[in-house]
């Protein structure tokens, strides 16, 4: 069989290298490029948040400052563009810097490595553009003895738009209303300070993956708190993590707002409650028995008390709280002075009627001449803690 010659430039097979599909192995590489992308790539940022489109969905930035965050998104497009018009022979990829591209000599079948670096930009003000050289290797078949070794210049316009997000948001949009409420009372400025606190870290979490989970608004009512929220979803989880904290029960209730003009479906916003419940720190409590507690500690698990006529403490889960049908107690505060300790007996003085009266001496450290804060419950008269 005689020589072979390549059909397009006519070199034999001789000099220019075994043929590729009849071609030599230099018109093989013009033939067939492996980068194919276009000179330039539009994309956008919102000027609200910062976001922009990965793959079609939109996503925080990792960097909020603007120089990064333009380079940030102008980058993601490069990589997309480039992804996208790799040719079909090149079956995987790796980006990797200039200098490491320059050292490349072999790859195996099908791979192909990129390096990219801006040389031109203005940012300044939108759209900003920034030129990118980018530069590919690859070996896209198995006679190939030189890789292909491409350069091209790539100019990306990021412009700015409003995402889906902040336009529903800086519209007013809301799907859901979370309300805070306590058990037969008004929520306390304490309470509200921690649920608050409580709202805005567990909201900056939420966002990570429901870029829908903002709030709204934030209304102070006298009985309680309404959270605007961008999504049901994270109105229930924001529920789920008050009632964490503080326990309580959560309801929903839905209310007809509409109809979806694409859909023809009927549009529901939910109301999420939670209702924690009444019992704060300090509560004097008693259950069905007639025992009377002081209140240490409310949690989602329960409460802890402690027990007025023992001074043990324990703690309740929220279901023993229910069966034992615990309480608050009607009572009076008062203050006394130990005048006289007996082995089983206690004498004290009103600080405010001066009436004397004897208690059973208990098991707390007392000392004569000292004050300490009492109350009565039913007649009977306890212990609370020495008055500082």
């Amino acid at each position: 069989m005689g020589e072979r010659f390549c059909y397009r430039c006519g070199i034999s097979e001789s000099e220019g290298g075994p043929l590729i599909e009849g071609l030599c192995q230099v018109c093989y590489r013009k033939e067939n490029p492996v980068l194919l992308i276009e000179g330039e790539v539009n994309t956008e940022l919102c000027q609200n948040c910062g976001s922009y489109k990965k793959r079609g969905v939109w996503v925080d930035p990792q960097s909020y400052e603007l120089d990064e965050l333009i380079f940030e998104v102008a980058d993601n497009a490069l990589m997309e563009a480039l992804e996208d018009s790799l040719s079909d022979k090149t079956r995987e990829y790796e980006v990797v810097s200039m200098e490491e591209l320059d050292e490349v000599d072999d790859l195996p079948l099908g791979r192909a490595v990129i390096a990219f670096q801006p040389v031109d930009w203005h940012i300044e003000y939108f759209p900003a553009i920034i030129t990118y050289e980018v530069r590919v290797k690859a070996r896209t078949h198995e006679l190939q003895r030189e890789l292909h070794d491409e350069r091209t210049h790539v100019t990306v316009y990021v412009r700015q738009t409003v995402c889906p997000r902040c336009s529903r948001f800086l519209g007013g949009y809301f799907e859901a209303i979370l309300q805070v409420r306590a058990d037969g009372r008004p929520l306390t400025h304490e309470e509200r300070k921690v649920i608050g606190k409580l709202v805005e870290e567990k909201v900056d979490e939420i966002m990570q993956k429901d870029r829908m989970g903002f709030i709204q608004d934030t209304i102070e009512k006298e009985e309680g708190l309404d959270f605007y929220m961008g999504s049901t979803s994270s109105a229930r989880k924001l529920a789920q993590a008050i009632k964490e904290r503080f326990g309580g029960t959560i309801s929903e209730a839905y209310e007809l707002v509409g109809v979806d003009r694409q859909t023809s479906r009927e549009t529901y916003r939910t109301s999420v409650s939670i209702r924690i419940p009444k019992f704060r720190r300090g509560d004097i409590v008693a259950d069905k028995r007639g025992n009377v507690y002081e209140v240490e500690k409310v949690d989602g698990r329960g409460l802890s008390l402690r027990n007025l006529a023992t001074e043990e403490s324990e703690h309740l889960t929220w279901k023993t709280v229910k069966r034992e049908e615990l309480d608050t107690v009607e009572h009076e505060k008062s203050e006394a002075m130990v005048t006289s300790i007996t082995p089983n007996e206690v004498q004290l003085m009103d600080m405010r009627t001066y009436e004397t009266y004897e208690l059973e001496r208990p098991k707390m450290n007392l000392k004569e001449g000292e004050i300490y804060n009492m109350v009565e419950v039913k007649g009977r008269r306890y212990f609370l803690s020495k008055k500082e």
